[in-house]
């Protein structure tokens, strides 16, 4: 079983063709690279899986269950994320605070909670 399948995935911008019929399928526990000069199309690729961008044609699997029309919180809810391109995303906090940013979908705790840091908060 895949844990991560693409199958066909076309996108096109305007007269632009990002990509076209890209297929591939990663297994668990498995660790694959992407790469290729500017404007090979990675990042449409990563936007596409994220759900930033909905695909012109294909679609995108992930633990057996199709990620067709989901919003990019709904992605990242089922377990998919990404970082952009940005050393940098918030330069007042540090390097913890940030990760920490990115695991805000993984916790229990409210606004309250994160203000008194409570055991759920640090969880």
């Amino acid at each position: 079983m895949s844990l991560v399948v693409a199958d066909r995935i076309s996108k096109r911008f305007g007269g632009i063709q990002a990509l076209s019929e890209v297929s591939f399928a990663i297994a668990p526990g498995e660790i694959y690279g992407l790469i290729g000069p500017n404007g090979a199309g990675k990042t449409t690729l990563f936007n596409l899986l994220t759900g930033i961008y909905a695909p012109d044609r294909g679609g995108f699997a992930f633990d057996g269950r199709p990620l067709a029309g989901l919003k990019g919180h709904e992605v990242t809810a089922r377990g998919i994320a990404r970082t952009f391109q940005n050393i940098r995303l918030f330069a007042n906090l540090s390097a913890l605070e940030n990760v920490m940013i990115g695991r805000h979908v993984r916790t229990r705790a409210g606004v309250v909670g994160a203000i008194l840091r409570t055991r759920a908060a640090t969880a």
